[in-house]
């Protein structure tokens, strides 16, 4: 076979493209610092990469997303718990000193003052936020916890009791006339999460079987089924005469809902069929004045807004439900994982009671009662110290002085026992805000084991893609030097065999 010119020129061109070729692979690939540019040149490599890009991608969207803003929202949650441990704890000791029997009028009133104070602050503790959403407010995180001002809006309100929730309170029945018509006795109650309610009927649901009441079986689901005993207690003001105190105590056998204080108080008969049961009862009623710093109704209960709701057709607000299909206790969880989440929210129930400021209204009407007593006190002796030894209306105001010392040795030991139980509560308080906190740590816990886990998986992930993407600096620059005289040399040799001709061997 012949060898012509042309094939030497040819096959001299085709040689020195292919090395120019591989030279800028191994360029591109010492510039890129990537195995390949295109998925054609290893569509093996570029499959691989896709997988583990995506993967490291998760991993970092969980690791540096989602657990920071895991660990930041446990972080504010964790720092509000311990901040209302030391105002109750602050409660506690105000509690302590209230317990003492040489109080003044005035020392009851700093104590009182104390702890209307640190109740305020309780509930500005639970208004805390994180980047703008409140974290003790479940799935409502636009929403504050309390009333941020004064406003009008009128709730139907639907709160759970079963007899366990039954609460006592001490009843003196203050004479200034006689000693003998001065007693006390414990009156049985309900007492609801506010105070200051609307002058209308509360309505107390029953079991549809209930014995108790008498009352009208009512269909609450709408399923043309009955299935609640409805009750509507007496209501009466705190005010009236007799007052519902004195009124419970002869009618042993009646409900009676006041407003003013938020109290269901129970019959003794009704109160005694209760005990030891597990009777669940539902209390409905309405508030529509609420002051700053009142707990918003809607983390709590299932209730009804039936002020802020769009229009209808008639020009009446449309009623806006809350928790009537769901839980208030909402769970907030974040995805930390693959197939793996956290909850990462504490709810306000969990902390947060409305009996914190409830027990603080009955200290201070005992507080009133018992400055009232001692001012009429104050006021006989006076009057006392300016009759005659012989005076015939002396005797009198002695009877009165003894009825009222007699009311004053009752409230006084009903508000020392208050100042105890404050003692109990708060400390009771406080180790369910410990429960709170410990449940808050275990998941912080769980969280930083889980960070640690994605630390370790995100290194692995990163060293797996870059051995399947990197090149070998070095070994790459070796090979990049050898095409590079490789290249050069087939020129050198190409443009000496190409002067040569076939002339030149004849």
């Amino acid at each position: 076979m012949r060898i012509t010119n042309k094939i030497i020129q040819n096959n001299s061109l085709t040689n020195i493209n292919n090395n120019k070729t591989l030279q800028d692979k191994l360029s591109t690939q010492i510039a890129t610092e990537k195995k390949i540019s295109r998925p054609s040149e290893d569509p093996i490599i570029a499959l691989r990469s896709l997988r583990l890009r995506t993967s490291v991608s998760q991993t970092e969207q969980y690791r540096e997303k989602n657990a920071e803003d895991a660990e930041s929202w446990l972080t504010v949650t964790e720092d509000s718990i311990n901040t209302l441990s030391e105002i109750i704890t602050d409660m506690r000791k105000q509690y302590v000193k209230g317990a003492s029997d040489t109080l003044t009028s005035a020392d009851r009133g700093i104590i009182l003052e104390n702890l209307e104070s640190l109740a305020a602050e309780v509930y500005n503790t639970g208004n805390a936020d994180f980047a703008g959403r409140s974290i003790f407010t479940g799935y409502r995180t636009s929403s504050t916890l309390t009333f941020q001002k004064e406003e009008t809006i009128n709730y139907e309100i639907f709160e759970d009791f079963t007899p366990d929730d039954l609460d006592t309170i001490k009843y003196v029945n203050y004479s200034d006339t006689s000693e003998y018509d001065v007693y006390d006795e414990e009156i049985t109650r309900f007492r609801t999460s506010y105070k200051n309610l609307d002058d209308v009927d509360a309505k107390l649901m029953l079991p549809v079987d209930s014995t108790l009441v008498s009352g009208t079986a009512v269909d609450l689901d709408g399923d043309g089924t009955n299935d609640a005993l409805e009750v509507t207690p007496e209501k009466m003001s705190s005010g009236a005469t007799p007052n519902p105190y004195d009124y419970i105590h002869n009618n042993p056998d009646k409900i009676v809902f006041v407003p003013e204080t938020g109290e269901i108080l129970i019959g003794k008969n009704i109160a005694e069929a209760l005990e030891g049961t597990d009777t669940k009862m539902t209390v409905s009623y309405e508030r529509s004045n609420w002051k700053k710093g009142d707990l918003r109704p809607e983390h709590y209960f299932k209730c009804r807004d039936n002020t802020t709701g769009p229009k209808d057709d008639s020009g009446n607000p449309t009623p806006i439900e809350y928790n009537f299909e769901s839980s208030p206790e909402a769970e907030i969880c974040y995805n930390i994982g693959v197939n793996q989440s956290l909850r990462i929210n504490t709810n306000a129930s969990e902390c947060f009671t409305h009996n914190i400021t409830r027990d603080i209204d009955d200290l201070i009407a005992t507080i009133k009662e018992v400055d009232a007593v001692e001012l009429k006190l104050t006021e006989l002796q006076n009057e006392l110290k300016g009759l005659d030894d012989n005076d015939p209306e002396r005797e009198n105001v002695q009877k009165k002085i003894d009825a009222v010392k007699k009311s004053q040795t009752f409230l006084k030991d009903k508000l020392s026992k208050m100042f105890g139980a404050g003692i109990t509560k708060a400390e009771g308080y406080l180790t369910k805000n410990n429960l709170a906190l410990t449940n808050c740590g275990t998941r912080s816990k769980r969280l930083e084991l889980i960070q640690n886990r994605l630390d370790t998986q995100l290194s692995t992930l990163k060293e797996l893609k870059s051995e399947n993407e990197d090149v070998d600096m070095a070994e790459t620059a070796v090979k990049l030097s050898s095409a590079e005289y490789a290249y050069d040399a087939a020129l050198m040799a190409t443009s000496k065999i190409l002067k040569e001709s076939l002339l030149n061997y004849l």
